[in-house]
């Protein structure tokens, strides 16, 4: 592809400047290239610095291959690490895909650069401040990750000093954490399948249950992701979902031994320890809600939902696909399920506990009234209220998939072309 000269321009000054190098930096770097606009990347870590750093070692994705629509190095290309459509790409592959794609584009990009703040000045010019320098650009566009920040309850202060505390971003594998009891606080999709990755290493664990779907691998014949896309979930925008809807725990399913259910009862039969919801904290124990049952039903109700959504568009669709009946699992019965009240942490030899309790979104860097009350940036497809001040990659900045491999480049295609109208590059 064309590159531009930057030796022509101000080192202190680029036209356009993206913050972050995951898929959506990467893909708005692509469209920028093709139009042979002139941007600089900033990234605070490496190339797909997320997926190295905030992923463990087993990670799989859970949509298959063909959902990877990165342009020219989505599935199907000659650089695609798998020629199956329903295999799914572990941490490796996805690290290797994108640090390819980054030198197929060959734009310039700054590694190990934090931004520390960004502003506007009196010029209209946005002033991007980091770790080594300060930059003045006409174009920012913040591709900094899709979720925000780590969070972690902040009664969890309260524990003993001999306990590691972890987020599950930071979990890597059994192996590097102490001796003794795991407890895993919070039960969606990274909860579920580091759980899972934990009792398969031998190690004795206790999941705290929270308020999720389970998500079924495989039904009448095809991938959950199949159907999802087919009955144009993927597609549904934040015109079409409530904004309370859109933050639901994250079903659970995965991705990895070729793809398959996570039912956290068959987990519990291979030893798994089940609790409710964390409710509080002291320097010796940990409290749970008495909602284990409730929480199960809830996952269990929602794959039979889900089922019966699949069974009524073969229905409407008159489709001729084999049979298959999801029933109630019959092992969730309420006086078999009955949390603790609280665990011990000598008794239950807990040592490590990994808080898998999501993100939340922290703008504060971006020195603009950019955001709401709740933290999530004021936006439409990415374009903000301040000329040349862009977001890229959010969950549900636009759709469903506007934070996934299958989604994100429609609207980085989309952020490039609202710029090359606005400006004159």
């Amino acid at each position: 592809m064309q590159q531009f000269d930057f030796s022509k321009i101000n080192p202190e000054f680029y036209p356009i400047v993206i913050i972050g190098a995951g898929v959506a930096g990467l893909c708005s770097s692509l469209h920028l290239t093709k139009k042979n606009i002139p941007h600089i990347i900033i990234e605070k870590g490496e190339i797909a610095n997320t997926w190295e750093n905030e992923r463990w070692d087993n990670f799989f994705l859970v949509n298959p291959n063909w959902a990877i629509k990165i342009p020219e190095f989505g599935f199907g290309s000659k650089l695609f690490p798998s020629k199956n459509p329903d295999g799914f790409l572990n941490k490796s592959e996805i690290i290797n895909l994108l640090k390819n794609f980054a030198s197929h584009i060959g734009s310039k990009i700054f590694t190990h650069e934090n931004v520390i703040s960004v502003s506007r000045k009196k010029n209209n010019l946005y002033e991007i401040e980091t770790n080594k320098r300060k930059i003045h650009s006409n174009v920012v566009i913040i591709a900094s990750g899709a979720f925000g920040e780590p969070h972690i309850p902040k009664f969890s202060s309260k524990s003993q000093n001999k306990i590691l505390q972890i987020h599950s971003s930071q979990y890597k594998n059994s192996k590097v954490l102490p001796e003794g009891a795991t407890l895993v606080v919070g039960s969606g999709q990274s909860g579920s399948q580091i759980t899972e990755d934990l009792i398969e290493s031998g190690r004795k664990v206790w999941l705290s249950v929270s308020k999720c779907g389970r998500r079924l691998r495989n039904y009448r014949g095809h991938d959950s992701s199949w159907w999802n896309n087919e009955m144009g979930l993927f597609d549904k925008t934040v015109k079409d979902v409530p904004f309370n809807e859109r933050w639901k725990c994250s079903s659970h399913t995965s991705g990895s031994k070729g793809g398959h259910d996570i039912n956290l009862i068959d987990l519990r039969e291979k030893g798994l320890n089940l609790c409710g919801s964390v409710s509080n904290y002291s320097s010796e124990r940990i409290f749970f809600d008495n909602n284990l049952y409730e929480n199960l039903k809830f996952s269990d109700n929602s794959a039979l939902q889900w089922s019966k959504n699949v069974d009524n568009y073969i229905k409407k669709n008159n489709l001729k696909l084999p049979d298959q009946n999801i029933s109630h699992d019959p092992r969730i019965i309420k006086e078999k399920l009955i949390s603790p009240k609280y665990i011990s942490f000598n008794s239950s030899k807990i040592s490590t506990i990994i808080w898998a309790t999501g993100f939340r979104f922290n703008f504060d860097w971006i020195k603009l009234n950019i955001t709401q009350k709740n933290g999530h940036p004021i936006q439409e497809r990415g374009i903000t209220n301040f000329k040349g001040l862009y977001f890229m990659g959010l969950q549900w900045m636009y759709s469903s998939k506007s934070a996934q491999f299958i989604g994100v480049n429609e609207d980085a295609e989309y952020v490039v072309s609202d710029i090359n109208q606005k400006f004159n590059f």
